[in-house]
């Protein structure tokens, strides 16, 4: 049996294709959620059309939220699975396999510790991404190692995460795949996205989540300002996540945002997608939001000191490293390319199935 083990809305994302791909070849698999992202997962899976989970780990609706949240709600689960495993092999993975994990998130951990508690092999999904800062960003590169270091099965989604797998000289298996799933998520959406909120002359779109920001004052009036100063001379959409809004409130920011800029709270993909492809430049501290520009080919300013992908940065994408130089350099070089169409994306989804159904030894059919 296959497990496919998501919490977070880029999980969920990413991880999409690869269960549509199980599907359209009638390979089993188990839809596991983990309930960090309960609410917007929902919305993602009419989107993608993907069944409801066989398994939630947490009975509530809403997203997890805060910090001390997601260490109690952690926490539980692997008390759960460490003291009552005949509960784990019970409910969550009652027969054996390998159990996919994708990214560096708590869910990642967490699916990783409980595979093993019952155990079953484990596949880690975007293997190798490194920023070789230990503490930036904190705790992903913690749990990016941690669980690469324990992973049976790795895929690695360019040559440069392969290259750092095989310097880490790990245990597991190795597979190279063409690209990041991300690929073929947007292509699902691509025909479909239509945005109902883009302004009708050129803009800009911002986003800013992450938590080594959010919690830092100073790095977030930091962006603030970036961004009052980009509204100043273009129509800017800044798409707002529930814990942005909440920082910004707290440190007496959010009074601060250029009444020019448009503000916007958390957006279906969809909308999101329609949106990003209409904008003439991107300002955004997300590790997807920075591999999807790669592939629409957006420019594309990443508000962070480091990033562990190299996705679009030798092309149009710019780390910022709260530098204003460098935002100077980017907002003046500003430069639209022609993006791939969807056809020249590669297909890393079908690749990883096939990869899986060869060693689980699963019969691999043709598509429906």
């Amino acid at each position: 049996m296959i497990y496919c083990f998501i919490g977070t809305k880029a999980q969920l994302i990413k991880m999409a294709p690869v269960m549509r791909e199980l599907r359209q070849r009638h390979i089993p698999f188990r839809y596991l959620d983990s309930g960090q992202h309960a609410a917007i997962t929902r919305e993602l899976r009419r989107l993608f059309e993907l069944p409801e989970p066989d398994v939630c780990l947490r009975d509530r609706t809403q997203d997890i939220t805060s910090t001390r949240e997601a260490i109690r709600w952690y926490l539980r689960l692997l008390w759960k699975s460490r003291t009552d495993r005949a509960w784990l092999r019970r409910e969550v993975f009652p027969d054996d396999g390998v159990c996919l994990i994708h990214g560096d998130t708590l869910s990642t951990l967490l699916g990783l510790q409980m595979a093993r508690r019952a155990g079953l092999k484990v596949a880690h999904v975007e293997a190798g991404l490194r920023s070789f800062h230990w503490f930036d960003p904190f705790p992903e590169e913690l749990i990016r190692i941690f669980c690469m270091k324990r992973a049976d099965l790795l895929f690695a989604p360019s040559a440069e995460a392969e290259t750092n797998l095989r310097a880490m000289r790990l245990p597991g298996q190795i597979i190279r795949v063409a690209g990041n799933t991300v690929a073929d998520a947007l292509r699902w959406m691509g025909s479909t996205a239509r945005s109902r909120i883009a302004p009708t002359t050129p803009f800009a779109l911002a986003t800013c989540h992450r938590l080594e920001t959010l919690t830092s004052r100073r790095r977030l009036s930091r962006v603030v300002d970036l961004l009052n100063r980009v509204a100043a001379t273009w129509p800017l959409v800044f798409v707002v996540h529930g814990p942005t809004r909440r920082y910004l409130r707290q440190f007496g920011l959010e009074a601060r945002l250029n009444p020019a800029m448009i503000v916007k709270d958390l957006l279906d993909y969809g909308e999101f997608i329609a949106l990003l492809s209409a904008a003439q430049f991107v300002l955004s501290d997300g590790g997807s939001i920075q591999e999807e520009c790669a592939y629409l080919d957006k420019p594309c300013l990443i508000l962070r000191n480091q990033t562990e992908r190299n996705d679009g940065l030798d092309r149009h994408a710019l780390l910022w490293r709260f530098d204003d130089q460098i935002a100077e350099h980017f907002l003046r070089n500003v430069v639209q390319r022609a993006s791939l169409t969807p056809q020249e994306w590669p297909q890393p989804s079908a690749q990883m199935v096939e990869s899986l159904a060869s060693w689980t030894q699963e019969p691999v059919g043709r598509k429906s």
